[in-house]
């Protein structure tokens, strides 16, 4: 599990004007809410958000501390949404889900492939399916990354999410039966023979 401590500030403007202005402060304009909590507005310093990012991994935590009128407030919290702009990437807004510790959430989480699948000693291609399953977990729990092992899969055969192994604690809310990745017979040519590679002109 990776954990994101975040110096923010509680936004009392709201609407596109505020908005605007933050951003020409190197700031994001943000929300955290959840279903035990009022919604809160915040105010994100826009570089010291990305740099944590990039170091962080996938599906952090967040350690919100927020300035308010009436002193500091410490909640956490997963990313929810992240809106940029598509011509320069630009940090528009981003949405907080409040956590707590004790109570199992879903997270989607990226799938990393390992080993060599006896299919492809056959001569056949490995064809990954999804890159990404969603887990179900305590917030403590949440992999970075679901190593998956293809090295068994055979020509003509697929892994399923229900047939591989997941950290303790971690449980597939992903369907059993979707498949992560097959391993695909080698194509043939119009007379049914092996379509094989060209081979190399003399020189």
């Amino acid at each position: 599990m990776n954990k994101i401590t975040l110096n923010v500030e509680q936004r009392y403007e709201t609407g596109k004007g505020p908005a605007r202005r933050l951003r020409a402060q190197a700031k994001a304009p943000a929300i955290f809410y959840g279903k035990k909590v009022e919604p809160i507005n915040l105010a994100i310093d826009t570089h010291d958000f990305v740099v944590k990012m990039e170091k962080a991994g996938h599906n952090p935590l967040f350690d919100l501390r927020i300035a308010t009128e009436g002193g500091e407030i410490a909640k956490t919290a997963l990313l929810k949404a992240r809106q940029t702009r598509a011509v320069d990437g630009k940090l528009l807004h981003l949405d907080f889900i409040q956590v707590f510790m004790d109570e199992m959430i879903e997270v989607v989480t990226p799938v990393e492939f390992v080993g060599k699948p006896i299919g492809v000693e056959k001569g056949g291609m490995f064809q990954p399916a999804a890159r990404e399953i969603r887990v179900s977990c305590l917030p403590d729990n949440i992999p970075d990354v679901i190593v998956v092992d293809v090295s068994k899969i055979d020509m003509g055969h697929s892994i399923h999410v229900g047939e591989i192994s997941l950290p303790e604690g971690v449980k597939a809310a992903t369907d059993a039966s979707v498949a992560l990745a097959s391993v695909l017979a080698p194509k043939k040519d119009e007379s049914g023979a092996q379509a094989e590679e060209p081979a190399e002109k003399s020189k």
